[in-house]
This record gives structure tokens, sequence and C-alpha cells, in this order.
């Protein structure tokens, strides 16, 4: 009986072995990350050499391991880079600020803060973290069901999203999560071999599509679709060139959604039926608006969450003195007890936070995050706060990791990440959100894979039969590196 157990510890280490990428980022790039932070603390070098070093580190790694499986701690990082550190030194070295979207504290202030801060949390994140060979995870794998699953998860999606409305609000986020499903269902589509599989995934994401474009809201759409866009790009090993060429187009295409963004929903509130695509190639002409000054400062104004973050610098301790993670403290509260054990728990949403620690006010309806960048120094200053977001991404990256070993057993369980790590993503989201989605994106995710698992079971044909196939190709990895 201890033979067959030590065989069995010994095909799953093979199989984990086989499948994980232990090194988000090479130890260049985290040794890169480390001293452009402390060297951002003294301020010694300018900020417009130190913050593209940073960019360029995270996004090396992120199209390193975009054709190898689905790069979220990679995303994560850099859609962090982007919105605490490229917005703002644009924001204060081209003079693109106006009305309340401004920096509040000077740059070397700011800086001496956010750069550290953000480039110790990506650093240790990716340091800790792992990623996933979706080619060597899903191969083999019997997909038969996998066209059944993604009707069923719409189905669910689409009954849930009726039903929603007559719910209590104390169910509300659950339900919520659940008409998410319909996304994964949309990645099922898009891995099985059906020969309709992209026109039943476009009919999973069309409800996001429609929604979005009604009320110009496009920011969950852009999220779900580059997620979605990653499972499908790694079924298969790209050229660097074809790699560049795709962040390339998706990045003028996001550009062009910016600038068109503020217009389209005055076409909107008018009365009007704007076409978003038509407006987006009119504005990309060489003589259209996206290039002129207005559209681009409005660009950057989109970009920079580091307004936010200024703000709070400017405002505690001199007007609000530090929370000393009362924050911290209520969002771990908030996201693991329900509410009949905590009846005056935290609500997510953002409003309460913003307008106590940056001392501007809100719309009744308005709701605005003050990110784990702005939380973490309304906590702590900017020695603790610093510290806590590289803690942050310990906790992060462990955790990711934590559950990629899940995969081994259950390899397609890999098609419910982002219904877990969802609002981790997200650069302005407060720790609040980020652990309610962890929990309880954590429930609804297990719950809802074994309910699929055992109605429409996916096994393994040859993978996990033949562990010796593994232990070959991890000594062909080894030898390789």
């Amino acid at each position: 009986m201890s033979l067959s157990r030590a065989s069995s510890a010994t095909r799953r280490k093979a199989l984990f072995q086989y499948v994980l990428d232990r090194r988000s980022i090479s130890v260049y790039g985290t040794v890169l990350l480390v001293v452009v932070g402390l060297l951002g603390s003294t301020q010694l070098l300018p900020n417009l050499l130190l913050v593209p070093i940073v960019l360029g580190v995270v996004a090396y790694e992120f199209q390193k391991r975009l054709d190898q499986g689905v790069p979220l701690l990679q995303l994560t990082g850099l859609i962090s880079v982007l919105q605490w550190l490229v917005g703002p030194v644009l924001a204060y070295n081209l003079d693109y600020q106006y009305g309340r979207y401004q920096m509040y504290v000077d740059e070397a202030t700011y800086f001496e803060y956010a750069l550290p801060a953000t480039a110790l949390y990506v650093a240790v994140m990716l340091a800790i973290g792992a990623s996933i060979r979706q080619r060597e995870l899903l191969a083999d794998l019997d997909r038969s069901n996998f066209v059944k699953i993604g009707f069923f998860l719409n189905i669910a999606a689409f009954v849930v999203q009726v039903a929603i409305t007559r719910a209590p609000s104390s169910l509300f986020f659950f339900l919520a999560l659940i008409t998410q499903a319909r996304y994964v269902g949309a990645i099922y589509f898009l891995m099985s071999r059906h020969p309709l599989r992209l026109l039943f995934a476009a009919g999973s994401l069309a409800f996001l599509l429609m929604s979005s474009v009604s009320v110009g809201m496009f920011h969950d759409m852009l999220l779900w679709l580059a997620l979605t866009f990653c499972y499908w790009f790694a079924r298969r090993r790209w050229t660097l060139q074809a790699k560049l060429l795709t962040l390339s187009v998706s990045a003028l295409l996001l550009f062009a959604l910016q600038v068109v963004k503020q217009d389209y929903r005055q076409q909107l509130k008018s009365g009007q039926q704007p076409s978003l695509v038509g407006m987006m190639f009119s504005y990309l002409a060489p003589t259209g608006a996206a290039w002129s000054d207005g559209a681009l400062a409005y660009a950057v104004v989109r970009l920079n969450q580091g307004w936010i973050v200024s703000k709070i610098m400017e405002h505690v301790p001199d007007e609000e003195p530090y929370a000393d993670g009362e924050t911290i403290k209520q969002a771990f509260v908030s996201s693991l007890l329900p509410r009949f054990l905590a009846p005056d728990k935290k609500e997510a949403g953002g409003r309460e936070n913003f307008m106590r620690y940056t001392g501007l006010n809100l719309e009744m309806n308005t709701s605005m995050g003050i990110s784990p960048l702005g939380e973490a120094y309304a906590n702590f200053g900017t020695l603790g706060g610093a510290l806590t977001m590289m803690g942050f991404g310990a906790f992060f990256g462990f955790l990711f990791k934590l559950t990629l070993r899940l995969l081994v057993r259950r390899p397609t369980f890999f098609f419910w990440l982002p219904l877990i790590f969802y609002q981790s993503i997200k650069a302005e989201t407060e720790f609040v959100v980020v652990l309610n989605q962890l929990s309880k994106g954590s429930v609804v995710a297990v719950a809802l894979f074994l309910f699929t698992d055992l109605n429409f079971p996916v096994r393994a044909r040859k993978f996990v039969l033949k562990p010796m196939a593994a232990m070959r190709r991890v000594q062909s990895l080894r030898t390789q590196a």
C-alpha cells in the first residue's frame, strides 16, 4: 500500500512539473525590478527613465508567456504598471491633467512611494507565483463534453440572470458570480474541437458585448475578452513577430476605444444610436480626432489611476489619520464571514473609502475604488504601504500557484481561474473587492465545476495514464534549461 502511495505521489509530482512553469519571471527581471524600485524611492534618477524600465520588464514577461497559457499574474502586473506608473509619469511630464483628474502632490513625492511599492509588488508576485503550460496540461483530454458544458453554463447563467432581480440582496453577489459562468462557457466552447466553436463562444459573450455597448461601459467587456483571447491564443506557439503584432493591434484598439468613449456616451444620452466600430475607425483615420491634443489628454487621464493615489497622499494624514490596518481587517472580515455572523461588515463598492481618504465627494450613484496602492498608503504611509504591497504580491502569487496545483488532477479547472481571480487583475479595486471575489468566486467556481464534472465528466486519456511520458518530458525540459 505504501509503494502504491509512493508511486502515486511520484506520478503527481512528475505531472505537476510537466505542466507548471515555476518561473513567472526571470532572475534578471526580478533583480531589475527590485533595483529600479529602490532607485525610485531615492528619486536620484528621472522617473521618465525608471518607469519605462519597469514597463519593459513586465511587458517582456507578459509576451513571453502569452502563447504558453493565460499569463494572469503577468497581466495583473502589466495593468498595475500602466495605471500606477505609466499614466502618472505621462500626466506629470505632458501636463495632461484637468479638473479633479490631476496629480495632487509633486512628482518626486508620488514616485518615491509609487515606484518602489509597484515594482516590489510585481517582483514578489511574479517571483513567488507560477505559470501554466496550457498545451501540455490539456493534451489528450477527451473534449467530447466541452460543448455540453458550455451550453449548460450558458443556460444556468440565463436562469440566474432572470431570477436575480427577485433574490434577497444578501445573495446578489453569489448570483452575479453565477451569471459570469457564461464566460467560462465561452472558454469551454473555444477549447472544444467543434466546427462551430467560434460561433458558440461568440454567443456566450454576446450578452456582455451588447450590455457594454448599450451603456458605454467597457471595462468588464475588455477584461473578459482579453482573458478569453489568451486561452485561444495559447492553443499554439507563435513567433515573436506575431505576438508583437497582436499586442500592437490590441493597444491601438484600446486607445481608439478610450478616445471615442466620452463622445459615444454623450450620443447615447442624447438618444442617438452611434456605431462604436464606425466611430473608432473614424477617430483613427490620419486626420481623425484621436490624434488631437484633447483626445490624447483624455486617453492619458483615463489610463492614470495615480491621481486617486496622489489625492490620498495629499489628504492622509494631514486631514485624515492613517487607518493603521483598519480597512484591510474589514476586508478580511467581509470576505470570510457571512452577513448573519458579521451584520456590520463592510459593503464592497469603494464609495465610502474614496470619500474618506481622498476628501472628494461623489454623486449618489457613483462609486470609485482607491486601489490597493492607495489603500496601502492610507493605512500605513510610504514605507508601510510599500511593505504592504509586497505582502499583497506574495499573497496573490502564492494563492495562484497553490490553485494551479489542483490542475494536475482536474485539468479543466484551468478554465475557471478567471472567475476566482477576476477582480485581482484590476488595478483600481480595493482589498475588500479583491478578497470578496477570491473567497466567494472560489466557492462558486468549485461548486459549478464539481457539478459539471459529475454530470459531464472530462477525463484525460493518455496524460494521466502514462506518467513515464511526463517524466521524460520533465527530464527534457531540464536538459534544455
